[in-house]
Formats: C-alpha cells, sequence, structure tokens
C-alpha cells in the first residue's frame, strides 16, 4: 500500500496551490465605504491581485479534482489486482497471499480517502462502474480459487 501511495506521489504529484498576493506591511488602505469614491492605485493593485488569484485558484481545485481521480482510479487497478493476486496464489504462499489482499484492501481505501471531496466531480455512474470492475474481479478471482482448492 505504501508502495503504491508513494509511487503515485513521486510519478505524479498534486498540483501545486497558488501563492496568495502578499503586499507590503502598512501599504493597505481600506476600500472606501462609498461606491463613488475613486479607488487609490495601491487598492486598485490589490483588487486586480485578488481577481487573479481566485483565478488561479480555481484552475487549482478543477486540477486537484482531476489528480484525485487519477489517484483513485490507479489505487483502485492496482488494489484489484493485488488482492486479486493474493486469493489466486498457492496456498504455500499463504503470508505473501495475506499480505496481498490487505495490502490491496489499504490500497482501494486510500484511493477513496484521497478522492473524498471529489466524488462529484467524477460522477456516481463512474464511481459505480470502478466499484462493480473491482467486485467483479475480485469474485472471479475467488471462485477460480475456491474451485481449485475443491478440485
Amino acid at each position: 500500500m505504501l508502495f503504491v501511495a508513494f509511487g503515485i506521489r513521486t510519478v505524479y504529484g498534486p498540483p501545486e496551490m497558488p501563492d496568495y498576493p502578499q503586499f507590503p506591511r502598512g501599504s493597505f488602505q481600506p476600500f472606501p465605504t462609498n461606491p463613488n469614491d475613486p479607488l487609490t492605485p495601491e487598492q486598485l493593485e490589490l483588487q486586480e491581485a485578488q481577481g487573479r488569484y481566485q483565478e488561479e485558484y480555481r484552475l487549482y481545485e478543477d486540477d486537484l479534482e482531476r489528480y484525485h481521480s487519477i489517484v483513485l482510479g490507479l489505487c483502485t487497478l492496482f488494489g484489484v489486482l493485488a488482492v486479486a493476486g493474493g486469493i489466486v496464489l498457492k496456498p504455500k504462499f499463504d503470508a505473501l497471499r495475506l499480505g496481498l489482499v490487505g495490502g490491496g484492501l489499504f490500497t482501494l481505501i486510500y484511493g477513496v480517502v484521497q478522492a473524498e471531496g471529489d466524488f462529484d466531480g467524477l460522477g456516481e455512474a463512474a464511481v459505480f462502474g470502478i466499484a462493480g470492475v473491482g467486485l467483479v474481479v475480485i469474485l472471479v478471482a475467488g471462485y477460480r480459487w475456491l474451485d481449485e482448492r475443491e478440485g
């Protein structure tokens, strides 16, 4: 699980959050209470900087949502493969099997936790589809394993 989590962060790191605009201390003047009063050059500069920051932050949120979607997909893929691999290994590899199944489940949980706030962006059908594919792979692998043990 840690191998997958650190591998994803190493190969495909999260987007960087934009820096909030900083102005020298004491240079800020409050905005006028009367909307007809003209703004000072410093106030105009601050207003433009805040507008740029808000646009950069919106783009950052979009990139973060995309990042979480990709992390969920990769964790699901590697988690399901690990669980299926743990199920189909021969009984003489019981310790390895247990590690693969446990690590695969924790990898799946890690992917869900990473994407927790962005499920709306993925769409309910996509999340359901990913869970369905994972379930089918694990059921097929489990069936084959049980079939081999009985036969």
